[in-house]
């Protein structure tokens, strides 16, 4: 009646269809747990030292000359709630904002991978920022920014999500020290 080979191919499409069913449930129940279920992480963040220097940015691929910013940073911050059993793991970022023409600029300054919930407790004290800041327009003009805290979730199984939390730092540019403009 049916070959062997028509036979193994229904069992596997019934099985990959069986399995499909059963990833479109954990995504679904992993998402409505993150949205109603799981409780907002708190986060304390204070930018201490903020200093701009003139010249080529330490490394990337910006050549020319020009203003940039470094600065050291507190972080504390509990993600541990972003964790339940379909987390695989977090991106979390520091991210400063501040104006700019003609849209706003947003640049990450210190990022990190927690794959565990025994890591997700993050409390660092004077920590310089992993990358500096340069304006496209090459100089900051004492422009005020914050800098939030954000981050992704990435599942085993669904959609990858994001949010940030709600504690904020806001910081000026100071003004340029080193006047040697060459």
């Amino acid at each position: 009646m049916f070959s062997t080979f028509q036979r193994l191919q229904q069992y596997c499409g019934y099985v990959t269809s069986v399995v499909l069913c059963l990833m479109a449930a954990i995504s679904v129940s992993s998402l409505i747990q993150q949205a109603y279920f799981t409780p907002t992480p708190s986060v304390s963040i204070s930018v201490d030292n903020v200093s701009i220097k003139y010249g080529k940015p330490p490394y990337g691929f910006n050549y020319k000359r020009q203003e940039y910013a470094s600065m050291t940073f507190d972080l504390d911050a509990d993600l541990s709630p972003l964790f339940n059993w379909n987390t695989k793991q977090l991106f979390v970022y520091l991210a400063a904002t501040y104006p700019g023409k003609p849209y706003a600029n947003k640049v990450v300054i210190w990022d990190e991978i927690i794959t565990s919930k025994k890591d997700a407790v993050l409390s660092l004290r004077n920590t310089t920022a992993d990358y500096v800041i340069y304006d496209v327009t090459g100089k900051f003009n004492e422009r005020t920014a914050a800098v939030s805290l954000e981050w992704n979730v990435q599942p085993h199984v669904g959609l990858l999500t994001y949010d940030k939390g709600e504690g904020r730092s806001k910081f000026t540019f100071p003004p340029l020290t080193d006047a040697k403009k060459n």
